[in-house]
């Protein structure tokens, strides 16, 4: 079960709609990519526990590139609310629980001459809650590691189809329910890639479906 902040952020809790079957989001700050990352992931993640989530925010904002889901433009939270990710003195609704991004600077990082889901891997890397400086080098840095994993997926693919490795997989799944814990999820996600004992093909799957909470369109080059 995902677990999240409560309001006041003394806690964790399991996200226990209140709506049955839908979990409402809302996003304070659009015109930040990390507020936005976040609802996000709190959206791919919910959809593994069979809930439909729905975002809204105050004003439209330009991530498609990131691989953002949409979001509805509201001018304020809807009630009732499960989920805000919102910063101290942010509109927030009254909701079920609070997600509150650390800084990212700058806010918006130039990710000029790199590939766009550089950035969305490069904020992934680092727990939500701290501070971040993100400069030239760890989008570039970043950039490299999304080319490494896209030429692996392209020799895992042609070996033969093999089952997910359960533990890697368990791993990863409980690191995002875990307050979304991204550094940990790709700790895993590395570690399955160095495992020598794992089939190319049970690695290919596997990239491939955790792939879906990540959002970096690793089996981009499969086929090409």
């Amino acid at each position: 079960m995902l677990q999240l902040p409560d309001a006041s952020g003394a806690r964790t809790t399991p996200v226990r709609p209140a709506l049955p079957g839908e979990l409402r989001i809302w996003v304070a700050s659009p015109a930040q990519p990390r507020p936005c990352l976040l609802a996000d992931l709190v959206w791919r993640v919910a959809e593994r526990h069979h809930l439909r989530p729905s975002v809204s925010q105050p004003a439209a904002a330009g991530w498609d590139t990131l691989n953002i889901y949409p979001a509805d433009v509201a001018p304020s939270p809807p009630e009732p609310l499960d989920v805000a990710v919102a910063r101290a003195g942010e509109l927030a609704g009254s909701p079920a629980h609070r997600i509150v991004p650390g800084e990212t600077r700058p806010p918006v990082p130039d990710a000029t001459g790199v590939d766009p889901l550089a950035l969305r891997l490069a904020l992934l890397q680092h727990p939500y809650r701290t501070t971040l400086t993100l400069g030239r080098d760890d989008l570039a840095a970043a950039d490299t590691l999304l080319k490494h994993w896209r030429g692996w997926m392209q020799r895992w693919a042609l070996s033969p189809s093999k089952p997910m490795c359960a533990e890697y997989v368990a791993d990863f799944l409980g690191a995002l329910d875990g307050d979304l814990d991204t550094p940990a999820a790709l700790h895993a996600l590395r570690g399955l890639a160095a495992d020598e004992e794992i089939p190319h093909g049970s690695k290919f799957e596997a990239f491939a479906y955790l792939d879906r909470f990540l959002g970096l369109d690793l089996a981009r080059e499969v086929g090409r």
